[in-house]
Order: C-alpha cells, then structure tokens, then sequence
C-alpha cells in the first residue's frame, strides 16, 4: 500500500476525530467547537490537495480494506477527478459556513453536539463522494440526511422547525429509498456492493431493467436535488435551518444529486440507453429553471428569495446533464462549483442583513446601500455572478451549458428558451438588490456596523469568486478528465 493509499481515508477519519473529540468535550464553548470543527475540516482538505500528485499520475487513489467480506462488501474508497470535484466544494463549504457560524448566534447551547453533527454533515458528504462501494455510499448518503435533520430541528428557527424537519426528512428519504432499490438490484444481480465492479457489468443486464433502474436513479437523485416538483422540502427547510447549516444545505448538499446522475446511472449504463431519457431531463430542468425563479420574484422574505433560486440554478445543472454531450456536462459540472461559491456567499449576505436590520421581508427593508457600502459590493458582485455576467464564473458554466444544448439535437427551441429563461435570474437578482440597497433607509433602528465576524468571511468567498471566474483553465480541465474517466462515447 502506497503513502498516498494511506492518505485516502484521512479524509474521512479527521472529520471523526473532531467528532470524538466534541462528543468527549461537552463543557466546550461555541468558540472552542468552532476551532476543533474549522481544524477538522481544514486537515480534511489538505489531503486531496496533497494527493493531487498521485491522481496527475495514476487517474485515481483507490484505498480498500474487508469489512463484510461475506457479502463482498468492503471499506472502499476512490478519489477520481469527479470525486475530487466535489468533494472541494463540499469541504470548502463546510469549512466556510464554520468559520462564518462564528458570528453567528445559533450554536451557543450545546456548541459540542452543533460542531458534531456539522462535522457528521460533512462527512455524509465526503464519504458520497468517495465511496467506491455501494452499501458504504448508501451509509454516507443517508448520513447527510440524518445530519442535517438534527440541526434543522434542534438549532432552526421557529415552532414550525419540527414539522419543516419531519417534511424534509420524508420527502428526501422516499428518493434514497428509491436510489436503493436501484443498488440492492445491482448487489442481487452480481453478487457484489464494488461499484467498480458493477460498471464493467451493468451494461449486461436486461435493457427493460437498464431503463428501470434509470428512471429510479433519476427521480432519487432529482429529489436531492430538489428539482421541480420533488422540491418542495428545499424552501422551508432551507428558511428554518442555522444560516451556517442553510449555507451547506444550498452551496453543498445540493450538488450531491448531480453527482449522483454521474456516478451512476451515467457511469454504470450506456449513454444509448440513457438517451430516451434526455428530453426529459432538459425539459425538467427548464421547468425548475423557470419555476424557481418565478417563485424567487414572487417571494418576500429574503431568505426563501436565494432559497427558490437553487431551484432555478439546479434546473440548469439537470439540463446540462440532460444534453448528453461533453460541453454540456462540463457545464453542469462547473456550474455546481460555482452556484456552491455564489450560493454560498448570497447566504452569508443575508444572514448579515438579518442580524444589521432584524428583519427579513423585502418590503420592510431598504437603503442599507449608503450605510453598508462593503456589503453593498458583495450583494452586488453576487447578484451579478448569479445572474451569469461575465466575468464570473456562472458565465462560463452556462456558456457551455447552452453550447451543450445546440449540440445535442434534441431541441434547438427549448435551449433557447433554456437561454432566454436566464433573463428572469436577472429581474428576481435586480429586485433583491434593488429593494434592499436603495430607496428609503429602512427600518429605523439599524446596527451600527456590519458585524466583522460575519462581514470577513463574505469579503472572502467574493474574491474567490471573482478569482474563479477570471481563472477557469484549472477546473474546466478537471472536468474534462472526470468525463473521461467515467463516461465513454460522449459528444
């Protein structure tokens, strides 16, 4: 077994150090959870960043021991061009809303268990990403659920967040049921949780339930997408939740689905067998596209406007996915990088309006343009990212998101329509920052100042996106090479 072997699993096993750790320090205060979750996450991150030697080299990192070997299921782990990917933004996220939750108020009760389960968050996550077997995969999918469930109900907002918690947990668990069926059919038809195993023989199976499995595939990951109509968790869970654990739930968990398309039912069958279902896809994601932002311009408190838009941003992503071309998914892949970056940083701007004004309906907010001209800039250049003005890096992702349609000669009309419903971005963006940063100063009583805490951290994430927009040579190649190594005989 190689060094870089060794590493592999430290991206899983940091994260429950910390976890240990905060569970055994019950007397810890939020600022010292904090630094033992940020701490956590921070080493978590290093390791891919270090193995990137060994996967210029190799293509991959695999990493594998028994644990029931029985029913030929392992500890298996692989760190793959797409894994990576994702898995960075995961982490990046998670290690963002971390630090950012330092000006925040939740958390101050129980600070151990609140760092624990943003941590087990994480983890869920990472564990999707890398899982190279399908019953591990299943563990770490339903982990994220369990996760961040716990933080909704106890830490959210409101009497309202029980019930908000409970919705979430249903909706969202009927779609990995449905993921399941999917896996135990694959376990029962080859003896065997390897997924890396189950791409080489996938593909012998029956073609009815090759089609079966798709659509199974497709509607799970859609709901965890939040994709229209299987949304309707997203809202008022993304409304009720800490703002550190919505900024995770939008930038972070939502990309999960996405991957979820990619690495399996893109990589286990053929694209021709996939194909009946790519109208479908485009025709979904246009409608999500449409749809959320429609919602967002109708909404009125600030914080379920950003939350509609995922709606809408994850519509795109399905419609890449759906053109079954390479420019299309290399868009869809980019745009799940940078919706995280631009969702992220959206958030982290509300949750300083909120704690400036304490309000959060629209109409009741406005003029914070000339007292906070710092976080004027910030709402500005995310508005403007969101909206898919060049040079941010939404721009890109929608470029050859849009390419990927013309190219795929499904429909040149409902790209373009794909194409002229991204106006609607702008009007619900326009509208946001408009009401808020201009007109009368509202409401009387204001902050003095934004807090520092909360304003750095933000400053931050808006430099980086500037930096990922002006610079996308680096992760579109990592794209590319994700799409090489998984799917063949793309356009």
């Amino acid at each position: 077994m190689t060094p870089y072997e060794i590493l592999l699993p430290g991206i899983t096993l940091l994260p429950l150090v910390g976890v240990t750790i905060l569970l055994i320090w019950r007397d810890a205060s939020k600022r010292k959870a904090a630094i033992v979750g940020i701490i956590s996450e921070g080493c978590a991150l290093i390791i891919p960043i270090a193995l990137l030697t060994a996967l210029r080299k190799d293509g991959a990192v695999y990493f594998s021991m028994p644990w029931i070997p029985n029913m030929g299921i392992s500890l298996s782990l692989e760190l793959s061009w797409l894994s990576l990917i994702f898995l960075l933004t995961e982490v990046l996220v998670t290690l963002v809303a971390m630090i950012y939750s330092l000006g925040e108020k939740k958390g101050e009760k129980h600070s151990n268990y609140y760092y624990a389960l943003l941590l087990l968050f994480s983890l869920g996550m990472s564990g999707t990403t890398l899982s190279d077997d399908i019953f591990l995969f299943f563990i770490f999918w339903e982990l994220m659920l369990v996760a961040s469930v716990l933080l909704i109900i106890v830490w959210g907002d409101g009497e309202k967040r029980f019930g908000v918690g409970l919705k979430y947990f249903i909706i969202t668990h009927v779609g990995s049921l449905m993921v399941l069926v999917c896996l135990v059919t694959l376990f029962v038809n080859f003896g065997t949780a390897s997924l890396s195993v189950l791409i080489m023989n996938a593909s012998t199976l029956p073609i009815n339930l090759q089609l079966f499995m798709i659509s199974f595939f497709l509607i799970g990951f859609c709901v965890k997408m939040a994709i229209f109509p299987v949304h309707i968790w997203l809202p008022d869970a993304h409304t009720v939740a800490p703002m550190p654990v919505t900024i995770i739930l939008a930038a972070a968990m939502l990309s999960m689905g996405a991957f979820g398309v990619l690495r399996y039912p893109f990589a286990l069958f053929p694209l021709e067998n996939i194909q009946p279902f790519a109208i479908w896809m485009m025709i979904a994601g246009l409608v999500s596209e449409v749809y959320g932002a429609l919602m967002a311009l109708a909404e009125k408190d600030i914080k379920r406007i950003i939350a509609y838009s995922s709606v809408s941003q994850m519509g795109y992503i399905l419609f890449g996915l759906g053109t079954l071309t390479q420019r299309g998914m290399e868009g869809a892949i980019l745009h799940v990088v940078y919706h995280a970056i631009v969702k992220a940083m959206l958030f982290m701007v509300v949750g300083i309006i909120i704690a400036v004004t304490r309000e959060r309906h629209i109409y009741k907010i406005g003029g914070l343009g000339k007292k906070f001209p710092i976080l004027c800039g910030c709402a500005a250049i995310g508005i403007l990212g969101i909206s898919g003005m060049p040079p941010l890096g939404i721009f890109n992702s929608e470029w050859l998101i849009f390419a990927g349609g013309f190219d795929s000669g499904v429909s040149i009309t409902l790209t373009v329509i794909t194409l002229l419903g991204s106006v609607l971005t702008l009007v619900y963006g326009l509208r946001f920052f408009g009401k808020i940063f201009f007109g009368p100063m509202k409401p009387d009583r204001l902050a003095e100042k934004s807090p520092r805490a909360l304003l750095f951290p933000t400053i931050a994430v808006t430099i980086f996106l500037i930096f990922e927009g002006l610079a996308p040579a680096t992760l579109l190649n990592w794209a590319m090479r994700s799409l090489s190594g998984i799917i063949g005989g793309i356009r």
